[in-house]
Order: C-alpha cells, then structure tokens, then sequence
C-alpha cells in the first residue's frame, strides 16, 4: 500500500483497508490522487470547495474521455470519503451530502458535453421565443433528498420544455435531440462496461415506468401527472430535486407539482393510499424474503422514511415547512408540530444514522450496491469493526433492538383499513378450540405440540382458532368450511406474519372461509400461497382490476420496487401478480359481482399486460447483452416485436386455467446487426427475445408458472421458425395456409408488443377472412377439420358421431353439441361470407360474431340467441369446473340439444350435394 499520506493517520489508514478492500484497492491507485484525497480528510469541503476541486481534476484529465475521467474523479473522492465516513470524521449527512454532491456535478458534466455533441450533429433546439433548450434532469429518491450512499443508484427523470423541429437541413424533431442526448449521457455515467461505472442510473420513476418514453416533453409530463399520476407517484416526488440542465424550467415543473403531491386539506384519500402501500410493503418482505435487507427488511431504512413521508404527504398540503424531501429535517419538523411523538422520532432518526452507516460499511467493503447483512465470518467481522463492535454478536443484537423500535413505530404509523374490532368470539368456541371433540382439531393441536412454536406464534393461533370455528358455524357448511381452511392454518403455522394479518383483519378473516366454502380451487390456492391473503382485505376488494388499464397501473406500480437486473424476482413478483389477479376476479364472478363475460375480460385483460410486462423484460434483457437492432446504416430498426393471441386468448375468452395459443411477429426487414458490445444478427436477436418470453411465461418458480404457451399455431407449426417475419405471414396466409388455419385466425388479435406491427397483422387478418370462397368446398373442409378433431378425442364425441344417446356428462368442449360446434358453425359463416359483410372480419369472439350473423340474417335471429345463451352457459360450467363447483349436466343437455338441432340444418350433409349445409351455400 502506498503510503503517501501523514504518518499520524497511518494507523487508521490500515484499520480501514482491512475492514474495506475497496478502500485498500483505491489506496494502490496512483500516488498523487492518494496523497490529494487524504490532504483534507480532516475537516469537511463547502460545495463551492468540492466543486472547484472536481473542476480541477478533470481539467488535469482533459485528454482523457469524459467516462474514463468521471470514473477515475470518483474513484479518488471515494478515498477520502470512506475515509471520512468510516473513521467517523464525517457525521453520516456529511457523507451522503458529498456523495449526492459528487454525482450532480458528474451529472453536470456528462449532460454539458453531450449536449455539445448533440448540438454538433443534429443543430441546437429553440424554444417558440427563440431561447435555446436544453434537457432537464429530475434527481429522484436518495439523490433528490441529498442522501446518496457509497454505492446508491441515483434514480433520474429527463423532460424538456416545449416541442418542435430544429432549424436546419435535418429538420430533428425536439424528441429525437432529446432522446439522443439522454442515452448519451446514461452511457456517460452507467458504461456497459461495468467496471467503468461512474454512478449506476435507474429511470425506473419516469412516466409510464420501463415501457415509457426516455425523455417527454413538459406538456406531456403535465397530462400525465393530471390523468394518470398516482399515490406512489406523489410519494416519489417528495424527494424532487432538480439537478442538472434547465433549472428554472425544472424548479417551475416542481412548483407545478406541488399540488399533485401536497393536497390543501386534509388528504383522507391518501390516507386509504398509504394504508395500501403499507400493506405493499408487508406483502414484499414477505414475498421477497427480506429479513436480512438493512433497507427493505422489517424495522428497515425503508420503513424508516415512510412513517415520515406518510405524514408529509397527509399534512404537507397544510403546513408547507413539511414539504421537506430529507427525511431526517421531516422526522423533526414533524415532532415539531406534534404529528410525531417526541421520542418516537428521536428513536427513528437514531435508527436511521445507525442503518446508515451500516448500510455505509457493507457497500465500503467491495463497493457493491447491497443492504443484505453478510453470511460469511470475514465479512461480518469486517462490518462488526466498522462500526465499532468487538465482535458480530454483540453487533448483531444492537440491530435487533434497533430494528424492533422502527418496527413499533412503523405498525402504528395507520392501522390496515380492514382492521377492525373483531367481533366477541363465544365461550363454547374458547371451549372447543382448548378441549376439542373432533379429530381434526386433535390432530391439528397434537402438530403444534410437536412443532415447538414460539409462545408469540402459539398465542397468534390461539387467538385464531376460535374465531375461525365459529366463522366456519355461521358459513351454512361448517364440516366443509373447517375441512378447506384447515390446509391454510397448517400452512403458516411458522409464519407469524399471517397469523397476525387474519387476528387485525376479521374481515380477510371472514371472506376466506365464505370463499374456500364456496370453492376447493380458492381454498388450494390460498393453502399453496398464503401471500394471497393480502389481498382478501376490504379494500383490496373494492379496488379489483379487471380492466387493461387498471391491471396495467397495479403492475407498474408492483413492478416499480423490482430490481431490473433481477430476472428471477421479476418472476416471481409476476406470477404473484397474476395469482393476486385471478383469486380476485375469481372471488367476485363467485359471489355474483362478475358475469362471466366480465370475468374472462378481465383474465384476457391480465394475459395481456403479462404479455406485454414479459416482452419487456425479454427485450431489456437481450438489448442489454447485444444491444439494439439496426439496418446495414447502423440505424435502430423501427419496429419491435408483436405478440399475437389465438383461440381463447384471441377471442377474449380466457379461462382461469386456459393456455394461451401465441404467434410472434417481427419486421420484414431485419437485415443488420445489433449495436452492442457483443451484436449479434438481427434475425438471431428476435429469436432469442421469443426465447426468453417462452422462460417467462412457462419456468416453474415457487410462485408456479405464468402460462402455459403454445406456438403451434404459428406457419408451418412447430416445423416453422419460433419467430416469423410480418411479410412471410402474410405470404404464408396467402398462399399455404389450410382452411382450418383460416379458421383459426378469426379468433386471432393482436395482445402485445409493437402496434406498427398490430396495424400491418389487423390488415393482413381482415384481407384474408374476406377473401371470395367456394361454399361447398369451405363447407367440406370444416367438415372434415371436425371429423378429424373428434377421431383424436375421447368422450361420446367419439363414439357418437350422430350425436344420438347423449349421456349424463359430456366434454364441455368437444362432444356434439358443444363448444366447439358452436365455434364451427360461426367459423363457417364467417369465411363464408365476410367476402360480402365485412363487418364479420372485425370481431374475434364469438358473442359479437353471432350478433353480426344474426343481424345479417345469416342465422335467424333465434337460433343466433340460443347459440349465444349456450356458450355462454358451457363457458361458465368450464369457468366453474376450474373452481371446483360441481356442473348440472342434466340441465346443460338442453342447450346441448339446440346447439346440435341447429348444427344439423346448417352443417350436416355438406360432404354431399343437397345436404342441410345448402341454405348457407345457396344464400352465397
């Protein structure tokens, strides 16, 4: 190691590089920025200081790139600083001002020089009064408050002023200078060379989240924040701050804010909000496992600011001096006003500093961006002695009771909105529950003997099982009710956590066992993952998304709080979404709220906002590794992606086990490269994205699998590529496909991915389906696809081909007289006339094509009608059948009957001349 510093401090130097190898490794860097760092370790730098001395160091650096010289900047501030932080010369706000302080002048720098770059190749953008423009940089969460760590993301937003064309031969629009400039200086700071990394950049906050523009204009960020902003948007935005471009034009946009994040009277809505984000951040710990996360874990930093923010964002409106985005001014300005005891806030601001400078020395050790206390020795010594414990035990219990009391304050911060005085349990339940007559309880009793629960857990089930024998009483089957719920007791009987959530939430409690009662399906799921408890609250239920845009917001906001370099959370956050999804959609058609249609909208709805979640994640996720596609000029393809959903999933029919049948589509023209580190040809990219959304959609986690996806439906099947090109469907469609593949894309539409390509797909789709078709020949050809279904399928459809005899139970699907009968004979209208009626070209489910046909007089109007009363009526015995009730078949068999009556005047015979099929024939 270099000694190049006062031998006075020697001593210090070699206590810190063996509790910090990222510190020992910066003090072998080159002798002068050593001895520059530990000049003024003794006594903090004024920001006119600091900024003066960076200046300096990249005005020696000037022949260096700026990435390269920001990146060599950072590496010798860190001496000093860790120095400072870890000899406790530096009070923690001191080194997380510097830190912050750090990261806005390299922000500063990487968008001064490429702007220039920008104004060099594409002209300078003006505003309408001829001003020049520049981009505007939002510092959010840590950044914004001025309380980076040692190894913080800094979370940014981009916007610029007005939009606009820049004068000149290119004539660049506003959005495309802009866009340009902040992927420039993303790179600047975050290099795809990891170990060059200035400051990792995280644009997760922006508008729209990951599936957003990079950069809008700041009309557009107005109307967003008008129509769509939500409640975890105004928390973000407490901690504001502008910090490098136009800051007038920045500080005006924060100023406008103020009312979307700060309302002028007391915010009750807020408070049901924050009462939900308080859940959302139980329901994580859970999920994730957090218990060893300095940050995100219980009694956690996290928890720490959001006792504070709540507050600020219910009474900010009202006391401005609230409107503060360092938590620790907010915790005291907070006491100051009475919304905080006294010593509840000086325990949280104590907690804080000490979950610092925890957090300070576990990323000092390496310089990695983690909060997870260490499971090896070296490094729990190393951490124990930053911070001034003799060993990790005694370490360990300080955190323990610090961790408690910001646990205390945060489950007090506002009590869940279901919670509620539960009602008195009666005596002979106490009784029953102590000394129980029935073996199931025995059994129950005699399990947790033998599991030695801690006396918490085993108080938590004693207060629960009263209640849940006489909830199970009143539920009209006890027997069955007791039998169902049993599972799920025995599932978290070492997960406290539950136990508590059902004892404060008597109605979660309640709408369990009404719905396990109900059906085996619900009382299996919650029994497998018990998480699903959370969201059988009363508010959870009021506030069920069943439409695309609702399910889209609820997954942004889900999806905000993951890592996106963690595929496998993202994962398993995914399928806890969807699971969180169905058991609701599922709760409400059982008690009346959804119809079935409504119901399969909404699992149609969620199919596709998974669809278009796991796109993107597959996308990032390849572009990470091999960049963008290009053509021949290096030019980023216009086009991405496009997912297109057959069948049930085409047809907005989706049931709660139902598969999806999926096509992928990509440009026509893909000649080219990718432009990263590693490119690899452009044809081989959208493969592998169509890869990596089959491992999405289809790996078993512990959460399940999303879907099941099936691709044989694609051109040439499973012969053809796992990606087909927009022109060779098209081709395809044209010329080789079968009728039955006709068939097949009338239920097609377009769920996912790139809209260009949905426009180019809906045209294709529409052309086909109204080609002119010979009658007879259609009708042969669908008569054979159906023979040739029932040859390869069980059931009475198999053995009865007259339809004749029909049992007492049938495949809902596929036997004569079904659902798939019923599909058939629309089908057959449909390519039989759309040549004639467009209109039957627009729909892709069956309901609004029989409204079509029937109007058309295709169908009379009351056969149209009791072909839509039938499928409707199979389709909620299938939905039924997925949620364990049992199906009346016996009443179903009149439906039945009426859908083969009408099969037989329509369809039967049209192999042969004269045939019942003749009336479809000869209206044509």
């Amino acid at each position: 190691m270099i000694a190049n510093f006062p031998e006075t401090l020697a001593p210090e130097v070699s206590r810190i590089a063996r509790i910090s190898p990222f510190f020992a490794e910066l003090m072998e860097d080159d002798a002068e920025p050593v001895r520059q760092a530990m000049q003024t370790v003794d006594h903090p730098l004024t920001e006119d200081e600091l900024t003066q001395r960076y200046a300096a160091f990249l005005a020696a650096e000037r022949n260096a790139d700026l990435p390269q010289a920001l990146y060599k900047l950072r590496r010798r501030e860190m001496i000093r600083i860790i120095f400072r932080d870890l000899s406790r010369r530096a009070a923690t706000l001191e080194t997380t001002a510097e830190l912050s302080h750090l990261a806005d002048f390299c922000i500063r720098s990487a968008l001064e020089h490429c702007h220039a770059a920008a104004v060099a190749r594409f002209g300078q953008p003006v505003a309408p009064d001829g001003t020049p423009e520049k981009l505007i940089v939002l510092g959010m969460g840590k950044l914004g408050a001025r309380e980076l760590n040692l190894s913080s993301d800094i979370d940014l937003i981009f916007f610029h002023a007005s939009q606009g064309r820049i004068p000149g031969g290119k004539q660049v629009s506003h959005r495309e200078f802009f866009i340009w400039l902040a992927r420039k200086v993303i790179a600047c700071l975050d290099s795809s060379d990891a170990v060059r990394t200035v400051f990792r950049v995280d644009m997760r906050l922006r508008p729209y989240g990951d599936s957003g523009p990079l950069v809008l204009h700041r009309a557009a960020m107005e109307q967003y924040y008008l129509e769509q902003g939500r409640d975890w948007e105004r928390y973000a935005f407490i901690k504001a701050r502008v910090v490098a471009g136009d800051m007038d034009e920045g500080r005006d946009f924060l100023r406008w804010m103020q009312p979307f994040v700060y309302r002028r009277y007391l915010d009750y809505g807020a408070i049901q909000s924050l009462r939900g984000m308080k859940g959302l951040i139980a329901r994580q710990v859970e999920l994730k496992e957090l218990g060893h996360d300095l940050k995100l874990g219980p009694g956690g930093i996290r928890e720490i600011e959001f006792v504070a923010q709540a507050r600020q964002l219910i009474w900010g409106g009202k006391y401005p001096e609230l409107r503060e985005p360092s938590v620790t001014v907010a915790l005291s300005r907070l006491a100051g006003l009475g919304f905080i005891p006294a010593d509840d806030a000086r325990d949280l601001l104590d907690a804080y500093y000490f979950l610092r400078n925890c957090e300070h020395a576990l990323q000092a050790e390496r310089d990695r961006q983690t909060h997870l206390l260490p499971a090896d020795e070296t490094s729990q010594w190393r951490l124990a002695g930053a911070m001034g414990y003799p060993d990790y035990e005694s370490f360990r219990r300080e955190l323990e009771q610090v961790r408690s009391r910001v646990t205390r304050c945060f489950d007090l911060l506002v009590r869940d909105a279901g919670e509620q005085e539960a009602p008195a349990v009666e005596s002979r339940w106490l009784e029953s529950w102590r000394h129980p007559a029935d073996r199931r309880i025995k059994d129950l009793l005699a399990d947790i003997a033998r599991l030695n629960l801690d006396e918490e857990v085993r108080q938590a089930v004693d207060l629960l099982m009263p209640r849940l024998l006489q909830l199970a009483d009143q539920s009209g089957n006890p027997d069955l009710a007791l039998t169902r719920m049993l599972p799920l007791v025995r599932a978290v009987l070492r997960r406290s956590t539950y136990l508590i959530f059902l004892n404060e939430n008597i109605e979660a409690l309640h709408r369990a066992v009404r719905l396990v009662t109900i059906s085996p399906w619900i009382a299996e799921q919650l029994a497998a993952y018990p998480i699903l408890l959370y969201e059988l609250t009363d508010r959870a239920m009021r506030e069920v998304a069943v439409s695309r845009t609702g399910l889209e917001a609820e997954l942004r906001e889900v999806m905000r709080s993951v890592d996106a370099g963690d595929l496998e959370l993202q994962m398993d956050v995914l399928r806890q979404f969807k699971l969180a999804a169905m058991l609701k959609i599922a709760a409400m058609e059982l008690t009346d709220q959804l119809s079935i249609m409504q119901a399969s909208d909404g699992l149609t709805a969620l199919a596709e906002v998974i669809l278009n979640q796991s796109l993107d994640m597959a996308w990032r996720y390849l572009e990470q590794r091999h960049g963008t596609p290009c053509d021949a000029d290096g030019m980023p393809l216009a086009e991405g992606l496009a997912i297109v959903g057959y069948g049930k999933a085409g047809g907005l029919e989706l049931a709660y086990g139902s598969d999806l049948d999926l096509v992928f589509l990509c440009p026509s023209r893909i000649t080219g490269n990718t432009n990263g580190d590693r490119p690899v040809n452009n044809n081989v990219f959208y493969i592998r994205v169509g890869q990596r959304i089959i491992h999405i959609l289809t790996s078993l986690t512990r959460f399940g699998v999303l879907y099941l996806a099936d691709l044989r439906l694609r051109p040439q099947g499973d012969q053809g590529p796992l990606v087909t090109r927009i022109n060779a469907y098209d081709r395809y469609q044209e010329s080789d496909a079968w009728t039955w593949e006709h068939q097949a894309i009338i239920r097609a539409r377009f769920m996912a991915g790139d809209l260009r390509l949905a426009g180019a797909f809906d045209r294709i789709r529409e052309r086909i389906l109204q080609k002119t078709r010979d009658p007879a020949a259609l009708l042969s050809d669908v008569l054979r696809m159906r023979e040739r279904m029932r040859e390869h399928l069980s059931g009475d459809a198999a053995r009865r081909k007259d339809g004749s005899g029909v049992p007492d139970r049938f495949d809902l699907k596929h036997d004569v007289g079904a659902i798939v009968d019923i599909e058939f004979m629309v089908q057959y209208a449909v390519l039989a006339r759309a040549s004639e009626i467009p209109s039957l070209s627009r729909w892709t489910d069956v309901m609004r094509l029989l409204d079509e046909l029937g109007a058309a007089g295709i169908f009379s109007a009351t056969d149209a009608d009791a072909l839509q009363r039938a499928y409707l009526t199979f389709r909620a015995a299938v939905h039924h059948g997925w949620l364990g009730l049992e199906t009346d078949f016996q009443r179903l068999q009149t439906y039945r009957s009426e859908v083969h009556r009408i099969w037989q005047e329509q369809m039967s015979g049209g192999l042969s001349p004269g045939g019942p099929g003749e009336r479809l024939r000869t209206e044509s």
